[in-house]
């Protein structure tokens, strides 16, 4: 039994920080009022870039680099039709996500001739902070992660201080809710969604090369298997609040921790794997039906 909750606890960390970091990023843009759609091919093209720089220069730092660049390019990309063409955010999310899925399959067979995925040795892992305490419960418990693991949990304050204590922050809220008072006061929201959309391409493409160069190290075909919906779903069931959205995502992360380690009790793995999307659709629905309720109320 103590096993199963070690390897259970360890597998939530490892799942859940890709899908918090996305989730911080969706944040940003949520309040500067874009519904990102396009955060899932954020994250694949992202998880590409990691693993490619990191394999050709043998370095997770330069790795990691180009997530970041890689996610804030494909974040203006999206934003420019979404922000400047004023474009369908989710008719232009979805053209997206196909795009970069497809561009990204098209260039793993290009560069490694043959494959729908890539692993080698040479690929650079994000270093781990690897302290002995002497105490087994708190090594097991605090350390041994990714650096980016830490790196998460200080985001998650950062992100809400950026958003409530900080004149950014107001602008970006501005933006979303009140973009006419925002231009009367001498900011163009435009401008303020644009520089929203570079944050969040920032933390998107941070949980792009924890997911490829820290989670598995590899590049699989579509291995982000609809994370950027699952931290849309996050953002929306958390009402766009940073500690509670945080929350959410650990909550997936869980679910999908659980069902990597139930199969190996022969529960068929199609099954357990819907288990996080089921968990989501549901949320939402009893969301949307006691919200129903309220305003019925009212």
């Amino acid at each position: 039994m103590i096993p199963f909750l070690h390897s259970l606890y360890t597998s939530t960390i490892v799942m859940a920080t890709p899908l918090i970091l996305c989730s911080l990023g969706g944040l940003m843009t949520y309040h500067a009022g874009i519904m990102n759609v396009a955060m899932e091919a954020i994250m694949l093209g992202s998880a590409f870039s990691a693993v490619t720089f990191s394999y050709l220069f043998s370095s997770a730092t330069i790795g990691l680099l180009a997530a970041i660049v890689t996610g804030v390019i494909i974040s203006l990309f999206y934003s420019f039709f979404v922000i400047t063409l004023r474009a369908n955010n989710f008719a232009i999310g979805i053209a997206v996500n196909i795009f970069i899925a497809s561009l990204t399959l098209f260039l793993t067979r290009i560069l490694f001739p043959g494959k729908d995925a890539f692993n080698s040795p040479d690929i650079k892992a994000i270093a781990r902070l690897r302290i002995g305490t002497g105490v087994p419960l708190v090594d097991v418990l605090f350390f041994n992660f990714s650096l980016l693991v830490y790196a998460t949990i200080l985001l998650v304050v950062i992100v809400r201080y950026i958003l409530y204590k900080t004149p950014y922050g107001l602008w970006i809220r501005s933006a979303g809710s009140a973009p006419t008072a925002l231009a009367r006061a001498g900011k163009r929201p435009e401008m303020i969604q644009y520089a929203a959309s570079i944050a969040a391409g920032l933390l998107v493409g941070l949980s792009g090369a924890q997911l490829s160069i820290s989670n598995v190290v590899l590049f699989s075909r579509n291995m982000s298997a609809g994370r950027g919906f699952i931290c849309l779903a996050a953002i929306l069931i958390a009402r766009g609040k940073p500690f509670q959205t945080t929350l959410v995502a650990v909550l997936f992360g869980f679910f999908s921790a659980l069902a990597i380690q139930l199969q190996s009790f022969n529960i068929p793995t199609h099954f357990l794997q819907m288990i996080p999307y089921a968990v989501a659709i549901v949320t939402l629905a009893v969301m949307e039906m006691s919200g129903r309720k309220r305003s019925l109320i009212t």
